[in-house]
């Protein structure tokens, strides 16, 4: 009995050292496994919902690859090669630096002394044949080395005229095809110098225009010829840096003005094939990087992010995240340059660091990226595998509806594509599958659609004299003879603006029927905002902040009355507040009765009908500022210029009393926090 507890006992014993074996081996795998397994991505990556110009959430598109700082002081500048090699400008070590796709050094150019020794070399350009340019900044030269890494020639300042007064620092370069260099100087606002294979001047080329502001305009009305003599002339931004493109394109970079022209595409006459469209994310630009496909990588200052472009220049992602305090690995600390391989793996030199990031695409990326591709190409039934792939990761991802709402609609399933472009908020492709959706219906349903119209029109026609003969054998009560008169001369005043004013400046509406018609008013604006179709009003339902919005539709109206009455009585106007009110109530009758066809042919016409829709809108409002110039001029007895001349003053009163209504709220909210915040300090020390 003993021997047997003896063996369970060492039985025991054995198979829990098993155990703690077991669970010591797995945790030595844990620790000894790459810290990139269990490491969260250090940024955010976002996408640009074009329809809805809004920065959202998304998958990782890019992810940190490595960090490369073997040797590096300043890496200011690089370039990847026909063969991803990658060459980096260090300007601390006077040296370009080449590097395997690794990231392993592999041999650096410009150390040995001699005539190929750099000092400060702040740009970098390979050719497809291997030439390497740099950009010799501190020698004042272009050196040209061959694919081994010797020195060939030099190109020092061109013999020219235009260039005597102008220091040759050449800071950045490309080659094309001719082996014409494109040259970017430091702080020179003339454009890039262009040199020919001999080193001779051709032109400058590409410069930014000069930013025409309001204060510039002020003074060549005001000042004379020799006082704008003595002014400071307005110059173009200097370009900061160039890339060049598998077609021969010229890529500039220029910092500022919000990411106007901040990224400019050149041909070779020097015309922007993107005329000088706005970039998001590039107030702050120091390098773009075009891939095989056209798709454009900037990398930005100010706001620290990497960002991705269709060939358009249309924002797609932005990833990366800029700390200058940085020890993480993937955060950038002062980036300096961008580039890309044949893989699309992405390259960012950051002189802080000492490093090249080197990032790469996840398998996510690599659906979404393929997906928008072919997308663009119109290859949409090709790219519906990719759009599926990335609808399975991300259903909140609103191109994956864009792309997919297109399929369909090649497809021909214009339900389901309907569906996807409302998802997505493009109203284009909505209005084309809406536009099969119904002529599709109309083909099936058009005769009970005719009857259906007849049948609307006889009960217009008949309906009115029905009523009238039922009120002739029994009248209402006479009681109400007066309200409904001054119900029905609401449309009265429209169609007859001066009698029906007359009439108004004689009468003492009665108020209930003046609440009546505002309430009217605002159910119809209600109605506008929750019954107008998808292609006139793209907001979710949800998102509408109604009381925002009924305040704003109100306020005008309020603000109108009160200033009217004031202005007018000063100017020795006739009308008393109460007509004003009454006068102001009426002239609403063309949004009311205009609003009602508005909001029903919203939702039944497409796009290319819009033109409707925008011409009833346009004679509302016209219709509208009609009412309130005759009803000023009737209630008050004023001749017509004179009326003019009162609603200019009565506007301005109106922008008075706005801006005194936000100075008042301001100083109110400062006052209440100060109080609050005061509260808050004393129940603290309390």
């Amino acid at each position: 009995m003993q021997s047997h507890s003896s063996n369970s006992t060492s039985k025991g014993s054995r198979e829990m050292k098993r155990l703690l074996a077991f669970l010591l081996l797995a945790a030595t795998a844990l620790l000894a496994a790459p810290e990139t397994m269990h490491a969260r991505i250090p940024y955010q990556t976002t996408y640009f919902d074009s329809n809805r110009s809004y920065w959202d959430g998304i998958q990782a598109i890019y992810k940190p690859m490595g960090a490369y700082g073997d040797g590096f002081e300043e890496p200011v500048d690089l370039h990847i090669g026909a063969d991803d090699t990658v060459y980096v400008a260090d300007k601390g070590n006077n040296r370009i630096f080449v590097l395997g796709n690794g990231g392993t050094v592999i041999r650096t150019i410009g150390q040995d002394e001699g005539e190929g020794q750099l000092n400060s070399p702040e740009g970098v350009f390979v050719t497809p044949e291997g030439e390497v340019y740099v950009a010799d900044s501190g020698n004042q030269r272009i050196a040209v080395f061959d694919a081994g890494g010797s020195f060939v020639r030099e190109y020092k300042k061109p013999t020219s005229p235009l260039l005597q007064s102008e220091h040759f620092v050449p800071i950045k370069l490309v080659v094309d095809r001719r082996g014409v260099m494109y040259v970017a100087m430091n702080s020179s606002y003339q454009g890039l110098l262009r040199m020919n294979k001999e080193g001779e001047f051709m032109g400058f080329f590409g410069a930014n225009k000069a930013q025409q502001t309001l204060l510039n305009w002020l003074k060549k009305l005001i000042l004379n010829k020799e006082q704008l003599a003595k002014e400071t002339a307005s110059l173009p931004k200097p370009i900061v840096n160039i890339s060049l493109d598998d077609e021969g394109f010229i890529y500039t970079s220029t910092a500022g003005d919000f990411g106007a022209a901040a990224i400019r595409k050149l041909n070779a006459g020097g015309v922007d094939a993107f005329k000088s469209k706005t970039f998001q994310h590039s107030h702050g630009i120091v390098d773009v990087a075009i891939d095989s496909h056209g798709f454009l990588y900037n990398v930005d200052l100010d706001f620290g992010r990497i960002n991705i472009f269709d060939r358009n220049g249309n924002a797609l992602f932005a990833f990366g995240f800029t700390d200058n305090n940085t020890q993480q690995y993937g955060v950038m600390g002062f980036p300096t340059s961008i580039g890309i391989d044949s893989k699309s793996n992405v390259w960012v030199t950051d002189s802080r660091t000492k490093t090249v990031h080197k990032f790469t695409r996840s398998e996510f990326g690599n659906d979404v990226m393929n997906a928008i591709l072919l997308y663009d190409d119109g290859k949409y039934a090709e790219s519906k595998p990719y759009w599926e792939r990335v609808y399975a990761r991300n259903e909140m991802f609103t191109g994956t509806y864009l792309g997919l709402g297109k399929v369909y609609l090649e497809e021909k399933n214009n339900e389901l594509a309907l569906s996807f472009m409302k998802e997505a908020y493009d109203t284009k492709g909505y209005s084309k599958a809406y536009w099969e959706i119904r002529l599709e219906w109309l083909q099936n349903h058009f005769i009970g659609l005719v009857l259906t119209l007849v049948a609307i029109g006889l009960l217009l026609k008949f309906t009115p004299r029905a009523i009238k003969r039922l009120l002739t054998r029994k009248p209402l009560p006479s009681a109400l003879d007066r309200p409904l008169a001054e119900l029905r001369n609401f449309g009265y005043v429209m169609l007859h603006p001066y009698q029906g004013f007359y009439k108004l400046k004689e009468a003492r509406v009665s108020p209930w029927v003046i609440v009546i018609l505002l309430v009217g008013v605002l159910v119809m604006k209600i109605v506008t905002l929750y019954g107008t179709g998808f292609l006139f009003y793209p907001v979710q339902r949800s998102q509408i902040n109604l009381p925002n919005i009924m305040g704003l539709f109100v306020l005008p109206w309020v603000t109108w009355i009160i200033a009217n009455y004031l202005v007018c009585s000063i100017k020795d106007g006739e009308g008393k507040f109460r007509e004003v009110i009454q006068g102001s109530t009426y002239a609403l009758a063309p949004y009311l009765f205009f609003s009602v066809p508005i909001v029903i042919l919203s939702n039944v016409l497409t796009l290319d009908e819009a033109v409707l829709i925008r011409s009833l809108t346009s004679v509302m409002y016209l219709w509208m500022a009609a009412m309130f110039i005759v009803m000023t001029q009737v209630i008050h007895n004023f001749d017509f210029v004179e009326s003019l001349k009162n609603i200019a003053i009565t506007v301005f009163a109106i922008a008075t009393i706005w801006l005194f209504g936000f100075i008042v709220f301001g100083l109110s909210y400062n006052l209440y926090d100060f109080v609050y915040q005061l509260y808050k300090e004393v129940n603290f020390y309390r």
